[in-house]
């Protein structure tokens, strides 16, 4: 495929308030009142509104949520685009300079693959995209949860994963990622699982792999066409346990983070 039509594909959702991410967030009571307490059944889960410093607020699971909380919604939600339409279309973060993103390749030691390049430099320094969206870059760029390590941070923090798994793209929940491949064409993105690595002293990294994007070209063109990614089918496990395979049961943003 293009990547001049992909980078574009990408823009236009990424910079889309209404569909930037799995989950779209509105203030509770602005539903009510455009559309009444009915509403409430297309209601995915709920949330804390945002902390000051921009971190990700704790889910609520109470059975009677009180207006204040926001109300997620699901990506391109006819609510949540009426309620985003007078906000202008604009990338969540400022693109990430040329020389910026040479520094960044610089300490990772090699070049990022040219689509990601141009993500960072031509869309946005993170912050859209699936789970917890897109990690950003230094400066300035979309850190794990709000608060926690931008891409090149976790990559530098967990030599042991980044060797062999490659670059971290995405905070996917509990100890979820997405990592793309540095050395295999086509750089396919893999969601691994720090909960199945039991034995990293005896393991590669690899026994955590959950599911394998073919290329970091078709991981982004089916997040683009609404795609999830999370239901793809599992690696199958040849464990002399017995255990079976990780299954994933729909997104990790129903799952707490922390």
């Amino acid at each position: 495929m293009s990547h001049d039509d992909l980078i574009e594909r990408i823009r236009r959702r990424a910079w889309d308030p209404a569909r930037r991410e799995d989950a779209v967030y509105v203030p509770v009571w602005w539903l009510k009142r455009e559309y009444g307490e009915d509403v409430t059944s297309r209601i995915c889960h709920y949330r804390q509104p945002p902390n000051e410093d921009g971190s990700v607020a704790s889910l609520y699971w109470g059975a009677d949520p009180a207006d204040h909380l926001e109300a997620g919604l699901v990506s391109g939600a006819p609510e949540a685009v009426k309620y985003f339409r007078n906000v202008p279309h604009e990338p969540p973060y400022p693109p990430i300079s040329e020389a910026d993103l040479r520094a960044c390749e610089q300490r990772i030691g090699q070049a990022l693959p040219d689509l990601l390049r141009r993500v960072y430099t031509e869309v946005s320094n993170g912050g859209f995209g699936p789970s917890y969206e897109l990690l950003g870059l230094p400066p300035g760029g979309h850190q794990a949860y709000g608060v926690g390590p931008d891409a090149l941070g976790r990559y530098e923090e967990r030599p042991e994963l980044s060797s062999v798994l490659g670059f971290p793209l995405v905070a996917a929940g509990c100890s979820m990622y997405w990592y793309m491949s540095l050395a295999q064409p086509g750089n396919p993105v893999c969601l691994w699982d720090g909960d199945a690595w039991d034995f990293p002293e005896e393991q590669s990294p690899e026994v955590g792999i959950v599911t394998i994007a073919p290329s970091l070209a078709e991981w982004f063109d089916g997040w683009v066409n609404g795609y999830s990614w999370f239901d793809h089918p599992a690696i199958p496990r040849n464990d002399p346990s017995g255990e079976p395979p990780v299954v994933l049961d729909g997104d990790a943003l129903d799952q707490i983070p922390y």
